[in-house]
């Protein structure tokens, strides 16, 4: 293909959360009593037409709980269980991290220490469920609240200056702050149905990090609002050499989807419709 293909804009649409079928209200339920999400929609929607049945639920900032029956895998929506931790992190941010992080270990929940980390704050991992969910929470002292707000997504990587020209020319990223010294920089993609953006943090990863292709459960999505640029793009990446899985969905009419792997083996999903 030309090398005057241009990227099309790529716009932040939330996070898919792959949920094991018969699990599935329990999921909703766990992250209703300990984050008050509640159920915004709810669809008895499947990801592909091969599916025997689908249930999508969603919740808080652009998360969907999804769900699905099928004979056969997918090429493009599966999660990978009991397998190393993806280097792709979901951060939302509280007021209260050690009040919260105290609340998940009384009750048995699996957390990380308190740690330090990219944009001078605090942080930990929980997994959230018996599918052991990973999700992360932010310190955030100006919040007034005790609610859970969005942040930036973490994107672990092996080497920053090669991932920083490979998200630019692969993405469309563009860089807010160069923080290279301090181990990490910030990026930004568009954010769908708003004005702002969609903040991302491209960090160092340690030299005992497990570097490879993860398919986590929790899935960042970006949506391509046009459908023809979205099957260009497809074939883009693929002409460029970068490992990228079929296009799944209803291809004549309805959502498509697909997923490709950067430098390191983190999954970015891509829809459309």
């Amino acid at each position: 293909m030309s090398n005057q293909f241009s990227v099309p804009t790529l716009y932040f649409d939330g996070q898919f959360i792959d949920v094991l079928w018969d699990n599935h209200d329990n999921v909703m339920k766990w992250f209703e009593k300990y984050f008050a999400w509640n159920i915004q929609r709810q669809e008895g929607w499947k990801v592909d037409p091969r599916c025997l049945q689908g249930r999508m639920t969603n919740t808080n900032w652009g998360t969907w709980l999804v769900s699905y029956i099928t004979n056969s895998r997918l090429p493009h929506h599966f999660a990978e269980r009991g397998t190393v931790e993806s280097n792709i992190r979901l951060c939302f941010r509280v007021s209260e991290l050690q009040k919260q992080h105290s609340k998940l270990m009384e009750d048995g929940i699996r957390v990380s220490p308190i740690y330090d980390g990219p944009g001078r704050t605090r942080y930990f991992d929980f997994w959230a469920t018996t599918e052991g969910i990973r999700i992360t929470l932010q310190e955030d002292l100006s919040l007034r609240n005790d609610g859970l707000l969005p942040s930036w997504v973490r994107v672990g990587v092996s080497n920053l200056q090669d991932s920083i020209e490979w998200y630019k020319q692969y993405m469309g990223m563009s860089l807010v702050r160069d923080e290279i010294n301090h181990g990490y920089v910030l990026m930004k993609l568009r954010l769908n149905h708003q004005e702002e953006d969609s903040l991302w943090i491209v960090e160092q990863l340690s030299d005992e990090a497990y570097k490879g292709k993860v398919d986590g459960q929790v899935q960042p999505i970006c949506w391509i609002k046009n459908r023809e640029d979205f099957f260009k793009y497809h074939q883009y990446l693929l002409d460029c050499g970068i490992e990228t899985s079929e296009v799944g969905g209803f291809l004549i009419r309805g959502m498509v989807s697909f997923h490709f792997y950067d430098l390191d083996g983190n999954r970015f999903n891509i829809s459309s419709m």
